[in-house]
């Protein structure tokens, strides 16, 4: 219900009169029939379906708004919803309504969830964008491509991921090449990633390690670990990182951008070794903001892009203007996500995954270090009411279940999470725990729902101990 709770921040804000007169009108355009949809809200229902006290969020909102300076931090748990789009949209609008953007102090920091996702989208692995954030479908970014790289690159939107999924369940899919993602083990609705798998014609799998998803891929290629090349890291301040070999590959294994590079040469691309500052130049003809980026400039700080022909980056962005020119403001309501609509009456828990500090995502990385040792299990928890409701005592095999499958993990009985909500990780293959979420995506970005899944428990029929190796 992030939506509901912050279009309350903004009602309040609104009404106690703390918006920023001078940058809405000198910096957005929108605002006056945002206000007149945001103003109509029914600020009962939204505290309700919240369970956020009105009074609590008053205080919020007239605390940031306030401030002098205020900045925001958002990661996974807001993106990861049928409307994330919009919680991150509105949290833009508080930062626009009250003037807390482009300045030292204020701003909008989106948290990345692994640590390149903000190079790699630069690199241009939207379907619907090129290197730079460049439109594919646009006809003079189409030309420019083309004259760079001397063929004839598709002017199409591609798929994303889910896409992918249901297009190679139609026979539309024939060929998936996956890099360095366990999508059998993190992505939702495991049964259906497999089948998926299973129709491609040719799955090549590029890996660390031999992963759930490298386990049906027809071709692996052996890829190196960060230590093991050079290359950058580009993290959610736009900072562009030089990271440098300490050791040499394991034998057998290439860098990722080599490895690419023997295949473009295989099919006739001809294209020299990979080399970080070859990779740099490249990009800097492409991409407008690295520019000025060179593998010697970068030192042992970075540079924050958008980076100057001279070297110069940029400390701050959206200081005097925003891509679009002015900032927009749009009004979007709270809408209940379909996975609850349609199964909350049989599966009345909400299930919510997250991760632990001791282990990496799927942890293909971690479970083979010295951290097992201290985190061994999925775990999940329950509040002390539910599990005495359900006689769970902490320890216990509890046996969830959603319209998708089910799966047994371990409870743990706390106060960490409130009555009628579950929470789980979903480290270890053995437990499996997306095998019961579900095809519910964001909106706009197709982002899947993982803070919400639609459950049922009970005390597992067999209690049992995972057997340690």
């Amino acid at each position: 219900t992030n939506v509901a709770v912050l279009n309350m921040m903004m009602y309040y804000i609104i009404n106690e009169g703390l918006v920023d007169t001078e940058f809405i009108q000198s910096r957005t355009e929108g605002f006056e029939d945002f206000k007149k949809e945001l103003l109509s809200i029914d600020i009962n229902h939204l505290e309700k379906v919240s369970g956020v006290n009105r009074d609590d969020v008053k205080a919020a909102a007239i605390a940031y708004a306030s401030a002098p300076n205020a900045m925001s931090f958002h990661g996974l748990g807001v993106t990861e919803h049928s409307q994330g789009t919009f919680t991150v949209m509105q949290i833009a609008d508080l930062a626009m309504m009250t003037g807390n953007i482009g300045r030292r102090g204020v701003g909008v920091n989106p948290l990345r969830g692994q640590n390149n996702v903000q190079g790699s989208a630069d690199m241009g692995v939207q379907p619907h964008q090129g290197a730079g954030y460049l439109d594919v479908t646009n006809d003079e970014v189409n030309k420019r491509y083309n004259a760079f790289y001397g063929v004839d690159v598709p002017k199409h939107i591609g798929y994303k991921i889910p896409q992918m999924f249901d297009a190679a369940l139609q026979g539309q899919l024939k060929a998936i090449w996956i890099i360095g993602e366990d999508v059998v083990q993190t992505d939702p609705n495991t049964q259906k990633v497999i089948k998926a798998l299973e129709a491609t014609d040719l799955v090549i799998v590029q890996e660390l390690f031999m992963t759930e998803t490298a386990k049906y891929a027809d071709v692996i290629l052996p890829g190196s670990s960060f230590l093991e090349k050079s290359g950058t890291f580009t993290n959610g301040e736009r900072r562009v990182q030089a990271v440098r070999q300490v050791v040499k590959p394991i034998a057998g294994s290439k860098p990722d951008g080599q490895i690419i590079v023997d295949i473009m040469n295989r099919m006739g691309y001809k294209q020299p070794d990979y080399t970080p500052d070859g990779m740099l130049n490249e990009i800097s003809q492409i991409v407008p903001f690295f520019e000025g980026i060179t593998w010697e400039r970068l030192g042992n700080k970075g540079l924050q892009w958008p980076v100057a022909s001279d070297g110069t980056d940029t400390k701050i962005l959206h200081q005097n203007t925003f891509k679009r020119g002015k900032g927009y403001f749009e009004f979007n309501p709270w809408e209940e996500t379909m996975e609850l609509k349609e199964h909350a009456k049989d599966y009345p828990f909400i299930l919510t995954t997250n991760r632990e500090l001791e282990h990496y995502n799927c942890g293909a990385m971690t479970r083979r270090t010295a951290n097992e040792q201290i985190l061994r299990d999925d775990y999940l928890m329950i509040h002390p009411e539910d599990a005495k409701t359900y006689l769970i005592a902490d320890g216990d095999y509890v046996c969830v279940e959603s319209p998708r499958g089910k799966v047994d993990v371990k409870a743990r009985i706390t106060n960490e999470v409130k009555s009628g909500i579950l929470s789980t990780t979903f480290h270890f293959p053995d437990i499996m725990i997306n095998n019961i979420t579900g095809d519910i995506h964001d909106s706009e970005a197709m982002c899947p729902e993982y803070k919400v899944v639609a459950v049922r428990i009970r005390k597992s029929k067999g209690k049992y101990k995972k057997e340690l190796t």
